[in-house]
């Protein structure tokens, strides 16, 4: 009598680790098994550096505001008229001897007809966008690409390091016909070192 509750033990242990070894495979070896397979696998390699530091934008480059001033409608007489280009600038201080050079990188909500191109703040003038440019006033800068490096002025003695990056911004109707509203942006900007 003594061997049947000794067999029965064994038995209910033997059913239970076996649902708990079934369970456990199932959550680990491929959980989606019964909807998807897996195929070969890669690999991802990141590269890149630490630097000691870096430059300081200037106060007077952030946040400024540049005013491409007001324009008539019909002053657009198709799609990709242009204003008059303004000027603006992106200055940089304090750069270590290690920073030789130095761009920026643009961005900012998009133009829907042309990405490279930052839009008009909702709510504003329809048909017309705000158009950024290299210092040589005829390279177009694209959102979401990093610009021409410039290089940066070391300083006298051993001291920190400047530049003074300057840009150009207009408007440019994006359709045949430009409706009138406020025509703001905003782009952010991030520097590129090196």
């Amino acid at each position: 009598m003594k061997k049947q509750p000794r067999f029965i033990t064994i038995l209910i242990g033997a059913l239970l680790s076996g649902v708990a070894l079934q369970a456990t495979a199932a959550n680990t070896i491929n959980p989606d098994s019964g909807t998807s397979s897996e195929g070969a696998g890669g690999q991802v390699i990141f590269n890149g550096s630490i630097t000691d530091s870096s430059c300081n934008v200037d106060s007077s480059s952030n946040g400024q505001k540049v005013d491409l001033g007001k324009w008539a409608s019909n002053y657009f007489t198709g799609t990709g008229a242009e204003t008059t280009k303004t000027p603006f600038h992106i200055k940089v201080k304090d750069c270590p001897a290690s920073v030789t050079t130095v761009a920026v990188l643009f961005d900012g909500a998009r133009e829907q007809t042309d990405t490279s191109l930052l839009a008009i703040n909702g709510g504003g003038a329809k048909g017309v966008a705000i158009k950024l440019y290299e210092h040589d006033q005829t390279t177009a800068v694209s959102l979401g690409k990093t610009t021409a490096k410039q290089t940066v002025t070391p300083g006298s003695s051993g001291g920190t390091g400047t530049a003074d990056l300057e840009f150009y911004a207009d408007y440019v109707s994006t359709a045949a016909t430009v409706t009138a509203g406020k025509a703001d942006g905003t782009a952010n900007f991030n520097m590129i070192y090196n």
